[in-house]
């Protein structure tokens, strides 16, 4: 609506042909970004986290990971604060999780190693990344990756698992390697 238009709403279920007119007086943009305080920025990231945790947990990869990446975006514009590095760390190590989910490893381990080098400390970031190595056949990598998931939580089924089928399709490899060696020079 523009500076004086007039708008005539008629409410659903209203008997009689009941109208209400509407009539905007005048029209206040937001500010931009930048120019909202630094605590309502970093509750607009937070709030942007939140909702895309949602969508993520529904299923809604594509929403969730565009939705991650706005408040990544929001997070870089709110500026600096006590909170930034973990709450960034947080949104990339989701966003890899979408990645993930979307079958894009590259970007997944991009972003995980983005969530390390913001927090060294995050377990769920450091498996994301050695599950994106693994994809990619960087098999080093990811054992070297759930070895340390490992040393810090003895417990993690999953980085437990993993482990086992990175060691297995190691040694696939290598033994493929030997056989061709093996063709090679006999």
């Amino acid at each position: 609506m523009a500076s004086g238009e007039l708008a005539r709403l008629r409410p659903a279920g209203a008997a009689g042909g009941v109208t209400v007119s509407v009539q905007l007086g005048r029209f206040t943009a937001s500010p931009p970004f930048w120019a909202v305080p630094s605590a309502a920025r970093w509750r607009s990231v937070t709030s942007g986290h939140a909702r895309a945790s949602a969508l993520l947990a529904q299923g809604l990869l594509g929403a969730a990971g565009r939705a991650y990446s706005r408040a990544l975006r929001a997070a870089i514009l709110a500026g600096p604060s006590a909170e930034a590095s973990g709450l960034k760390a947080e949104l990339h190590a989701g966003l890899a999780l979408v990645q993930l989910r979307l079958g894009l490893p590259a970007a997944a381990a991009a972003n995980a190693g983005k969530a390390l080098a913001l927090r060294p400390a995050h377990l769920e970031a450091r498996f994301r990344r050695a599950l994106a190595q693994a994809a990619m056949m960087d098999l080093e990598a990811a054992m070297a990756d759930l070895a340390a998931v490992l040393r810090a939580q003895p417990g993690h089924a999953g980085a437990r698992r993993e482990l086992r089928r990175v060691r297995g399709a190691a040694r696939e490899r290598d033994a493929r390697l030997a056989r061709r060696l093996g063709r090679l020079f006999a």
